[in-house]
Order: C-alpha cells, then structure tokens, then sequence
C-alpha cells in the first residue's frame, strides 16, 4: 500500500472517530448504573431510561419533538416538492428566485431567523404551535428541496410526454408516471428534513412557551438549571435510536446508497 493510501485510511479513521466517538459514549453512559457521568459506567442499568420516561416535561417534549418532525417533514418535502417541479420545468428569473428562497435558510444563521420569526408571529398573534410548524418546515426546506430537486434533474420528461400523448392531464401524469419514478429523492428529502426537526435547537429557542417544548430545549434546559445529566444521556439515545430506525427503514425501502447519493 502506498503512503497516500495509508494517510487517507488513517485520516478517515481519525474523521470516523471524532464523529462518532462522542455518540457511542453518550450511547453507553445513558445505560449506566451510577449517578454521574463516569466512563467507563460502573455497570448497566436501564434506570435512565425509566426516569427519562417518568419526567412528564421530557416524555411529552419528546413526543411533541416526534410529532412535529413528522408534520414538518411532510410540509416542508411538499413544498420542496412544488418548488422543485416549477425550477425545473419553467426556467427563468422567476424560477431562480424560487430556487434561491428555498435555499435561503441554509445561508441565514439559525438564531437571526428565529428571532425574525419571533418578531413576525408577535406582530400577527401567531399562536405557538403553529408557528413553531412553521419555522420548522422553513428550516428544513433546504434538505427536502435539494434531494428532491436532484431526482427532477436526472428525470426523462419524455415519460411525461409519452403518457400526455395518451390522454393523461398533467396531475395524473404527475402521479402515475413521475412521482414513481422521483420517489427515492422524495423519500431521501422527507428523511433529512424530518432528522434535521427532531434535533432543531437554535430557530426553536425563540418560538417555545408553556406546554410547548420540543426534546432538545428540554434537553438544553435540564442541562443548565435541572438534575442528573444521565438522564440527558437517555434522551439523547432515544433521539439516535428514532433516527437509527428510519436511516434502517429507508434502508430497506429505497437502499443506503440511493439515500446519501441525493
């Protein structure tokens, strides 16, 4: 093997460990036995996991975090969608604004949008809950256009012409030819967007009030002025675990590499 060989395995083990280092510490202690952070833990216990669910703030935060990832994953991949249809069939200035705004989010930091979104909801009385769907679909617009915006790309329009020359309107061409077609950057674009909500801290901070709290500013309020971090710990393993199991669902249903190839 040469050298350059031998320096990127190492450099790429050096990048595997620094990313995934500190998730599988955090995995291990959240089945720790002892009462504080302690690695290697003293022995394994599923304690955290029963305290994480006992807390009422941290098991509905979690179930909030769930339900508004889901809910946002689907508007944000549909309005993803709806964009990434107009840029690719219609080009022009109108069609580079669109595409522009979509990726507008990924340009501006996390903290001036929530507080420009703050100042927006108090000025039209937007009650929490739904502003807080909101900022969440304009955070992860970018995931979900992208993905989707790249399977339009490389589609043959020519399918599409095929099924208007046989009678189909432009909706049922749409659901009967592309969309079967496109479905593996959909999903991909769904998946980003619903990972990138389940972990949205920085938009959310500005958003939240009484009895609307997503996982990880309970998790980051718990940190500062609350008890045992261990108890952190599971939460955070929770969070991986859903998202292990979607990565593991798409997995089976589109395939790893159709899935980071978007």
């Amino acid at each position: 093997m040469t050298f350059g060989g031998v320096l990127l395995r190492a450099i790429v083990v050096i990048a595997m460990g620094l990313i995934l280092g500190p998730i599988v510490i955090v995995l291990v202690l959240s089945f720790s036995s002892g009462n504080s952070l302690s690695f290697p833990p003293p022995g394994l216990s599923l304690q955290w996991f029963v305290e994480f669910f006992h807390a009422g703030q941290m098991r509905d935060a979690f179930l909030l975090s769930i339900g508004l990832a889901f809910a946002a994953a689907c508007g944000s991949t549909l309005v993803g969608l709806l964009t990434a249809l107009y840029t690719t069939r219609r080009r022009g200035i109108v069609g580079s604004i669109l595409q522009t705004l979509a990726m507008a989010p990924l340009v501006f930091p996390a903290l001036i949008l929530g507080l420009a979104l703050l100042l927006l909801y108090r000025t039209i009385n937007m009650p929490v809950l739904p502003g807080l769907f909101v900022a969440h679909v304009v955070v992860c617009l970018p995931y979900a256009f992208r993905a989707v915006l790249t399977s339009l790309q490389s589609f043959d329009t020519r399918y599409e012409e095929a099924a208007h020359s046989l009678g189909a309107g432009p909706v049922r061409a749409f659901i009967r030819v592309t969309l079967p077609i496109i479905w593996p950057g959909v999903l991909s674009g769904w998946l980003f967007a619903f990972v990138v909500s389940f972990g949205e801290l920085n938009t959310a901070l500005f958003l939240t009030g009484p009895g609307v709290t997503t996982l990880p500013i309970e998790i980051f309020s718990y940190l500062q002025f609350q008890g045992n971090q261990l108890v952190v710990a599971a939460a955070s393993a929770l969070q991986v675990g859903v998202i292990l199991l979607l990565l593991l669902a798409a997995e089976r249903v589109i395939g790893a590499r159709r899935i980071v190839s978007r």
